[in-house]
């Protein structure tokens, strides 16, 4: 009775100052048929928020504790470390729908910023634990997100080895299959995010992506949106 009286509390905790639309109860919330959309709906009861970030604000520092995992609702955001000399490391980029910020340590080992103008959801992670204890369908879905988010960044750290036009190539084809784009990518973060996340300066990746324009491979539509003109150049780039 008291593990559960301190479950209840540590629930209400993780969104106090937010309307609770609905009460949480794991065991009725899965009583029907198991899908993504039922476990994403019985996380969400736990939340916090969802809080308007605009572009370029903080949401969390390297070093915070690490209290909550976060879920973004819309817009992009960033996991990134800046250093002294005034340079700045992107390691991932999160897309509506991503879950992520399972620390290994007890604080943050990044700051989490706002791309764009962005809706972040909070949900604490001792509370997500107590379910995901409770509920294997809810542990299944979480280490399916971290897995997947893991292996996201072991992409990313070979792809920092590779020539300029793979890194470029890869980024849009992988962008445009997480955003559902086959042809027409709008570019939702800067050209200067999108360096820092490639290990690029900016001249390099214009560049790139004019060397990518006249190869044919793409299409500048605008100076934020481009044009997948032949994607099958653009994987053959990949793997070079």
């Amino acid at each position: 009775m008291r593990k559960a009286q301190e479950f209840e509390r540590d629930r209400r905790e993780s969104f106090r100052g937010f309307p609770e639309r609905r009460p949480f109860d794991p065991a009725k919330a899965f009583l029907h048929d198991c899908n993504q959309q039922a476990v994403r709906d019985g996380i969400l009861a736990l939340r916090r928020g969802p809080i308007r970030y605009r572009r370029g604000a903080m949401i969390a520092c390297e070093g915070d504790p690490a209290d909550y995992t976060y879920l973004v609702f819309s817009g992009v955001v960033r996991s990134c470390r800046a250093y002294r000399d005034g340079s700045r490391g992107i390691v991932a980029f999160h897309l509506p729908r991503d879950l992520f910020g399972w620390s290994v340590g007890p604080v943050h080992s990044l700051s989490v910023e706002a791309a764009t103008d962005t809706l972040v959801v909070f949900l604490k992670r001792s509370v997500l634990h107590d379910v995901a204890m409770q509920d294997n369908r809810i542990a299944s879905y979480l280490l399916a997100a971290t897995t997947h988010e893991l292996q996201r960044l072991q992409d990313h750290s070979l792809l920092l080895s590779r020539p300029a036009e793979c890194r470029v190539a890869t980024f849009l084809i992988g962008l445009s299959m997480r955003l559902g784009k086959t042809e027409y990518l709008d570019l939702p973060m800067s050209h200067q995010d999108i360096a820092d996340h490639l290990g690029l300066t900016i001249e390099t990746l214009s560049r790139t992506i004019t060397k990518l324009e006249k190869s044919g491979s793409i299409e500048r539509a605008s100076c934020r949106a481009l044009v997948l003109r032949n994607r099958a150049s653009l994987v053959r780039k990949m793997h070079r």
